[in-house]
């Protein structure tokens, strides 16, 4: 196994447990948004759920040396990159309440990762075979 993939499978992995981690667990705690109607919220936690779904199938099946998968695996780091983000500067979603600590610490480890994943997936595309035509 090269190391480009190796650094993939780690980055994602800790990618994926960091977010369920954060979805799932009582020490985010829970944040209250008034602001949004009930739909936006589900819609953004499907979201956020598809994000992991994803992420653990390119865990499973994503890696057979195609530059295809490389890309995805792009697309799926940007995507953490800008939720993260978009959280930590309180774009979206707004909360009555402060973003806690513990919260705040994870998630700029999730924005950290996303960059780490970004990198490992560009390195992956590199060492990736090309197949030329004839």
């Amino acid at each position: 196994m090269n190391k480009a993939r190796i650094a993939v499978l780690a980055t994602l992995t800790l990618s994926v447990l960091n977010l369920c981690f954060m979805i799932l667990s009582v020490l985010t705690k829970t944040r209250v948004f008034p602001d949004y109607p009930p739909i936006v919220i589900t819609l953004f936690t499907v979201f956020l759920i598809t994000l992991v779904v994803l992420s653990i199938w390119q865990l499973f099946a994503g890696l057979d040396g195609q530059t295809m998968r490389g890309k995805i695996l792009q697309l799926l780091a940007v995507e953490y990159f800008v939720v993260y983000v978009a959280d930590i500067a309180n774009i979206f979603p707004r909360s009555v309440e402060p973003m806690g600590q513990t919260l705040f610490i994870m998630e700029m480890l999730g924005t950290g990762l996303a960059v780490l994943l970004f990198i490992s997936a560009s390195g992956y595309i590199k060492s990736a075979p090309t197949h030329k035509s004839m």
